[in-house]
């Protein structure tokens, strides 16, 4: 069982994505995880998050969510990925890095 589901909501995040992804993997290199990105973007950030997940080596979910699975924004996409969790415990963090992952 995994011990911790790291849940990002995201929307267009791709200027910072890389940066974020570069610190969790730091942070938590030695936490058994899953970082579930709950993305509503409308440009490349699930792209960008695939390729600096891909080069982080971190264990990671991304949900692209289109059109009316967008209503609720932040709220909703939070509670979508609580419900993809696998972890023991949930962090809702932002993508922006108001909430360093440090």
């Amino acid at each position: 069982m995994l011990h911790l589901s790291v849940i990002v909501p995201t929307r267009n995040e791709a200027a910072v994505a890389p940066l974020l992804i570069s610190r969790l993997s730091e942070t938590l290199v030695d936490v058994p995880c899953e970082d579930i990105f709950v993305d509503d973007s409308d440009d490349d950030t699930p792209e960008v998050i695939q390729h600096a997940t891909a080069q982080a080596g971190l264990n990671v979910k991304i949900m692209h969510r289109e059109g009316d699975a967008r209503r609720g924004g932040l709220s909703t996409a939070a509670v979508e990925g609580v419900r993809a969790a696998s972890g023991r415990y949930v962090c809702i963090m932002d993508a922006d890095l108001h909430h360093p992952p440090e």
